[in-house]
């Protein structure tokens, strides 16, 4: 399928930044040398990790965003299991927690109807990597949805990025080739059963900055059980910027958002107001969600909360203290 190629800025492409986990931070714990900042009260301090004391949401299904409990990287990792019983997994996060993805998986079943993926970066797929490569038929994968660059592409913007998508497309390449889709258009919809659907809002774009490969990330608008949670991946603020000037995120239900890039540099505060979600899911540690004004690592995660408290949103989901589920 031809991409969309948009250039946005007349320079070569910068290597795309790959977030440090607290073990590849040179200078430190990230978020530990810090200042008192903004976004550090209200409902974002004291984040859910479930909705226990609510009423359900979801009338008999569950979601489930998974925190990595091997190494405590960042990752996008989360599991949908509708009322009728049709599972959908979105990236699956690093390849360490994989044994953690698996273990949840076979909980609910041991199946995943369809697996969707935003964007070819470690801590989205790695896990899935791990699967296909160490653990074949341990589970039932039965679709993967995704929708990469040319690999010309990641090559020119990001060798880590680069490594990892054609990795990804060789572990794929021993499913079955009815399982994968990667013909995917704006508007492209898929119903898994009555409660459970997804629609793809954008195909990949190139905006060439330094979040080249996040920009990239495809967003899916997911329908269970009458409720919409709206999937960002890494979208960075430029690509952020362009979809809300092509009016992309206008007339969505949006009850619940992934927040982008785990909550910091990602899409900026308008795309946020536009969307008005009723919940957020943060898919950030604690070392990152707790980052405040001036830590060491640059981190903007208290501007996010800041933009979430004045936005007057106090449903919030982070993984910080492990599993989120949301009933």
């Amino acid at each position: 399928m031809k991409k969309i190629v948009l250039t946005v800025f007349s320079a070569i492409f910068i290597m795309a930044f790959s977030m440090a986990s607290p073990a590849q931070a040179s200078s430190g714990v990230p978020g530990f040398n810090f200042v008192s900042g903004p976004g550090e009260v209200g409902s974002v301090a004291s984040p859910r990790t479930d909705n226990s004391d609510l009423e359900p949401v979801f009338s008999g299904g569950e979601l489930r965003v998974l925190a990595d409990e091997a190494t405590d990287r960042q990752q996008l990792s989360m599991i949908f299991k509708s009322s009728d019983g049709h599972i959908l997994v979105v990236d699956g996060g690093v390849a360490a927690d994989s044994g953690h993805l698996l273990s949840e998986i076979k909980e609910l079943g041991g199946y995943v109807d369809a697996w969707l993926i935003t964007h070819p970066q470690d801590d989205h797929v790695g896990a899935l990597y791990d699967i296909l490569l160490n653990h074949p038929g341990e589970i039932d994968i039965r679709n993967i949805y995704y929708n990469f660059m040319e690999p010309e592409w990641y090559a020119a913007v990001a060798a880590v990025e680069s490594s990892m998508a054609s990795s990804m497309l060789q572990a794929m390449s021993s499913l079955p080739g009815e399982s994968l889709h990667t013909d995917m258009p704006a508007g492209f919809e898929v119903k898994l059963s009555e409660r459970l659907s997804f629609r793809v809002l954008n195909e990949p774009v190139n905006v060439p900055d330094q979040y080249a490969v996040n920009n990239s990330s495809v967003l899916y608008d997911i329908t269970m059980d009458e409720k919409h949670v709206l999937i960002l991946g890494d979208l960075g603020p430029a690509a952020g910027d362009l979809f809300l000037s092509w009016g992309l995120f206008d007339g969505l239900t949006v009850d619940f958002v992934q927040m982008s890039h785990h909550g910091q540099n990602g899409v900026g505060r308008a795309v946020y107001e536009r969307l008005s979600p009723k919940a957020c899911i943060w898919p950030a540690p604690s070392w990152l969600y707790d980052c405040q004004k001036g830590n060491i690592n640059g981190f903007l995660t208290y501007e996010t909360k800041s933009w979430i408290e004045d936005l007057g949103i106090k449903e919030n989901y982070c993984i910080k203290n492990g599993d989120v589920t949301i009933r």
